[in-house]
């Protein structure tokens, strides 16, 4: 089993919830981030699309699913990227899950 979180801006919701749908992902959950550069003294995080001090409003998708499944999403991605802003497309995180109780 994997977990799979894809994460972007808060337009780009509806778009990844199409995605999983499209591959039939039953469950998944989201929940809305509010993402900034809250430490001055780093330097540009990629994975943030936010300025300094101003904040941008993110969400975060995720499911539990069959490896193949997951890989397939993940290369949906890698081949489409999902983005209302092109320079900052929708990330993917992917990871094992090592036990459910």
């Amino acid at each position: 089993m994997k977990y799979l979180a894809i994460m972007g801006h808060e337009e780009t919701r509806p778009l990844v919830r199409d995605l999983f749908k499209r591959f039939e992902v039953l469950m998944f959950s989201n929940m809305s981030i509010r993402g900034c550069y809250c430490d001055k003294g780093i330097s540009g995080q990629a994975l943030w699309p936010a300025d300094k001090g101003v904040g941008s409003y993110n969400s975060l998708c995720f499911a539990i699913l069959e490896d193949d499944k997951a890989e397939q999403i993940v290369a949906e991605l890698e081949n489409n990227p999902i983005a209302v802003e092109p320079e900052f497309p929708a990330r993917a995180f992917l990871m094992n899950v090592e036990k459910m109780v």
